[in-house]
């Protein structure tokens, strides 16, 4: 697969588990109850489109790309990815389920969510994707298990999910997540989510920029990746998405 078919799937995934990678600390396991008067706000919506400009970064090379961005809440994450006005991949994410269109190459790809949660060794589901998508917490807070602590600005909330291991920074003038640090414990990688510039976009606050600073080892090398997510359109509605989705006869299945 090309480039921009890795993208996507970096994109549907986030790249939250990679491969292994040394991880200087790691964010100790939740063992008491949360103390904090902590009332976390949720994104509550039926429909998300985006228009995205996508930066793409490996420390040697540096892409931009046009991304598309259609989400109807709970079922599906369409995107399409192009570049100079050219439709390059076009991806569909659901619950269970990824398709790819590579339409440089005419190939499609499909696999179930199992076989992609055991490839980047992480049980992330569709639905922490979509709450990181939105700037939510990766998952609903629970004050059974979660921790909570403040600060001047800030609650800072640690949860432990099987091997994941998120620590969540809201901030406590629009009680909304400005920087996410998760570590799996398993595959010892390390991501970085941070959310910028938020907006008002159909009675919702929104950020306009999500960055996503990813470290992996690959052939024993430590690499890091970023990607840069720049909303210049962000709109939230109930009137319904179309997500076109057709594999062409002279497209290859994989």
């Amino acid at each position: 697969m090309n480039r921009l078919v890795l993208l996507i799937i970096a994109i549907s995934f986030l790249n939250i588990a990679c491969k292994k990678v040394p991880v200087s600390s790691q964010l100790p396991a939740v063992v008491t109850k949360s103390v904090i008067d902590f009332h976390p706000e949720y994104v509550d919506f039926v429909y998300l489109t985006t228009k995205t400009k996508l930066e793409y970064s490996d420390g040697t090379n540096n892409d931009q790309y046009a991304l598309s961005l259609r989400v109807k809440k709970d079922s599906v994450i369409w995107a399409s990815i192009g570049k100079a006005g050219v439709e390059g991949v076009r991806g569909l994410l659901r619950p269970d389920s990824l398709f790819i269109l590579d339409k440089m190459k005419n190939d499609a790809y499909s696999y179930d969510l199992k076989y992609l949660q055991n490839l980047i060794q992480s049980n992330l589901s569709y639905y922490n994707i979509q709450n990181l998508l939105i700037g939510d917490l990766l998952f609903p807070y629970s004050d059974t298990t979660d921790v909570v602590t403040k600060t001047d600005t800030h609650f800072i909330v640690v949860q432990k999910k099987d091997n994941l291991n998120i620590e969540s920074f809201v901030r406590l003038d629009n009680m909304k997540v400005e920087k996410a640090n998760i570590t799996d414990a398993v595959a010892l990688s390390k991501t970085t989510v941070t959310y910028s510039n938020y907006i008002l976009s159909d009675s919702i606050l929104a950020p306009s920029v999500c960055t996503l600073d990813i470290e992996y080892k690959k052939n024993g090398q430590i690499l890091r990746n970023q990607l840069v997510l720049t909303h210049s359109k962000i709109e939230f509605t109930t009137k319904p998405l179309n997500f076109p989705f057709n594999v062409p006869k002279k497209f290859n299945e994989k």
